[in-house]
């Protein structure tokens, strides 16, 4: 189904994964360490992303990563799950994703949306029900005390991403009312900075 058919973001299919997933919880984002002032956070709008430690990716990137971020709900993303690693998942993922990591040899560190009540982290990953793993992201870097962010290959800018801007809107303000700076390689979301500028900062 396609992420712009507003069935797809039929909430009763959030609340059956979470249902499922509730049981297989061993390990939350609480558990992860990122004691760094500076996060680098990837997605697929670029095939190149500047060699930074530590950096989080979206699933769907294709690098290495210190964590990968996917809240979807579907099973749309199996083919780009190919890597073990540490995995930050949403409660509301599909099953299915999970035995893929699993069996990958992933370790999953669960977090949930603020919607749902349990005792999970809760992670703002965009404005119900759309969330979006980029801004998830993002909101990680946060969650682990970054001050500054940058953006790489995160836009938003492909047609089917549009339906995710007022969530990028919420996510911004959060981390910047925190005081926490957010910069982009393109400059497309956020201040545009080069990398080598960004490292020396």
């Amino acid at each position: 189904m396609n992420s712009l058919d507003e069935k797809y973001w039929d909430p009763l299919n959030f609340y059956k994964n979470a249902k499922i997933n509730s049981k297989k919880i061993k390990n939350s984002i609480n558990d992860l360490r990122f004691n760094y002032d500076k996060i680098m956070v990837c997605g697929k709008a670029t095939n190149n992303h500047p060699d930074f430690y530590p950096r989080f990716a979206t699933t769907s990137t294709d690098i290495e990563s210190e964590l990968y971020v996917l809240v979807d709900h579907t099973f749309s993303q199996k083919e780009s799950i190919k890597r073990s690693g540490n995995y930050a998942l949403s409660i509301i993922v599909h099953p299915l994703t999970v035995q893929k990591i699993e069996n990958l040899g992933g370790k999953i560190f669960w977090f949930s949306p603020e919607y749902l009540e349990n005792n999970l982290p809760k992670i703002v990953s965009g404005k119900f029900p759309k969330g979006n793993s980029g801004l998830t992201a993002l909101s990680l870097a946060s969650f682990f005390g970054a001050k500054q962010i940058l953006l790489s290959g995160i836009n938003l800018s492909a047609k089917n991403y549009a339906q995710f801007l007022d969530g990028k809107d919420i996510v911004f303000s959060n981390i910047l009312n925190d005081n926490k700076k957010i910069f982009s390689l393109d400059g497309i979301l956020a201040e545009k900075i080069s990398f080598e500028d960004w490292c020396q900062m």
